[in-house]
């Protein structure tokens, strides 16, 4: 992830110098990523306070910034370490006016999936049933795209219409290329303004769900793109996109991660109390 831009003052807040530790209950012994959403301990920790991984309880509370170079192994002490002292890495703060650009990866900084699958449909329809998959609300994918990575629908690209929990639904505005099945793999793109994302495992980019339910990070969101060999970076279309098949497509998001009542922005709300 990276902040490409703030709202109030135009350019990104350049990078600061934050005691940060990769584990917030032990000195550090995980990889964390370039990129990396990061958090504030909790306000009345036993261990002092630093900022910390996006994913560390309570994951997506108490946002602070985007860590801005690697650390892996033993790379952080926390502040109540008998021996050493805490390490200083370099954070770009998150304000509530800044604007976020996350890809839907097919695969997180780690190498792990970031994909979806186990959805179904018919040569020439327009309906993908999921099979495992949780839709809990009716429309939060209207707006949204599916891209289809493997199988009879590879590289082809969708607009969304309708998405319904009865019977676990989305409906595409053109018909699949050929038969969807269980084990295919593609990519969901959520609608421009959605108001949840799902963050990989690394923190680093967005996993692609259309569980709605598990769609944990309250965001602003805004736009969402694409860019592929041939098509230079720009907005999403329907006018444009839909139904084609194009090959090695990226696709990214750009939203504010405002904070909410419980999961809140520090530069907002200073820190949530538990």
């Amino acid at each position: 992830m990276q902040i490409v831009r703030d709202l109030a003052g135009g350019a990104k807040p350049p990078a600061i110098e934050v005691f940060y530790n990769a584990q917030s209950d032990a000195d550090a012994s995980e990889t964390k990523y370039k990129g990396s959403l990061c958090k504030l301990m909790d306000w009345d920790s036993a261990v002092g306070i630093q900022v910390t991984h996006m994913a560390e309880a309570t994951a997506n509370e108490s946002v602070f910034g985007i860590l801005e170079e690697e650390v892996s192994g033993a790379s952080g002490y926390l502040l109540n370490d008998t021996s050493y002292g805490a390490v200083v890495r370099k954070v770009t703060p998150l304000l509530p006016t800044s604007i976020v650009r996350a890809e839907y990866s097919q695969k997180d900084a780690a190498g792990t999936a970031n994909t979806e699958s186990t959805c179904t449909g018919s040569a020439a329809g327009t309906t993908v049933t999921g099979t495992t998959t949780d839709i809990d609300t009716d429309d939060l994918m209207i707006g949204g795209w599916l891209y289809f990575l493997t199988g009879a629908n590879a590289g082809y690209l969708h607009y969304c219409t309708d998405s319904a929990d009865s019977g676990e639904t989305i409906t595409i505005a053109t018909a699949l290329a050929g038969t969807l099945a269980a084990t295919d793999t593609f990519l969901a793109i959520c609608p421009p303004m959605t108001l949840w994302l799902l963050y990989d495992a690394t923190a680093t980019g967005i996993k692609s769900t259309i569980d709605d339910g598990a769609r944990t990070m309250p965001v602003m969101g805004l736009m969402h793109y694409i860019k592929a060999p041939g098509i230079p970076f720009q907005r999403l279309d329907r006018n444009l996109h839909d139904g084609l098949k194009i090959d090695n497509a990226r696709f990214y998001h750009d939203f504010i991660i405002g904070g909410s009542a419980t999961l809140g922005n520090v530069w907002r709300d200073t820190i949530v109390r538990a």
